[in-house]
């Protein structure tokens, strides 16, 4: 009989190529499976790329919102991983265009990042709207990069928490953003709150990258 106890038990997911997304694994048998196999999925939105990831202590609870894993289709094969290196060529080029697009039909709305599923026939461009202003019709503009980038296009608006937490990077504490890594959902940090701190509101000191203030502001405040 195995030692072994039921909470040591790893359990598995599988993390997608971009933003850090993380599925979780169920219905397996942990010895089949390989951890830090390079696969190719199916989600609910289309074939995507990934890796097994085990975890000992429980799964994140950050885990992917807007993503659902619906099955693991094969382990990547040779011709997949030369196939998933030209991913981020194709991303940079299509980021391009989704900037000149956006300028060109005179939109105030900033391209924040662009996404490609493993398969290439969608992407994913995320864009935040300018301050002050509104957006009321996209559709010309969906149309105009579904023909430039031979792809079906969906745009889908972020906040700039949400900005931050997909483009991810430093933190003042010279962390990596909690936001991008673990935090499931943004703190809501009041001004009162910071005060109560004894701290000054300013750019440089109590806000994130996202230009909101710091969630971590939250996780020391007298509740």
């Amino acid at each position: 009989m195995s030692d072994t106890k039921p909470a040591d038990k790893k359990q598995m997911a599988i993390k997608l190529r971009k933003f850090n997304r993380i599925c979780p694994i169920t219905g397996y048998r942990e010895e089949s499976i390989k951890v830090g196999a390079p696969v190719v999925v199916q989600t609910d939105r289309g074939v995507e790329f990934g890796e097994i990831i085990a975890y000992r202590l429980g799964l994140p609870r950050a885990l992917s919102r807007d993503v659902r894993l619906k099955k693991v289709i094969r382990y990547a094969t040779p011709e997949d991983m030369e196939k998933v290196k030209t991913i981020p060529a194709l991303e940079e080029k299509g980021l391009a265009i989704a900037v000149q697009k956006a300028k060109e039909h005179e939109l105030p709305i900033k391209i924040a990042n662009i996404e490609y599923l493993f398969d290439t026939t969608r992407a994913i461009i995320y864009y935040k709207v300018e301050e002050g202003k509104s957006v009321k019709n996209l559709r010309d503009l969906t149309r105009d990069l579904s023909t430039n980038l031979e792809a079906r296009v969906n745009l889908r608006q972020v906040s700039p928490r949400d900005e931050a937490r997909i483009l991810g990077g430093l933190g003042p504490c010279g962390r990596v953003l909690c936001c991008s890594v673990w935090l499931e959902k943004p703190k809501h940090v009041t001004v009162k709150m910071v005060k109560d701190q004894g701290l000054a509101i300013s750019p440089t000191k109590t806000s994130g990258i996202c230009g909101r203030l710091m969630c971590c502001l939250e996780y020391e405040h007298e509740k």
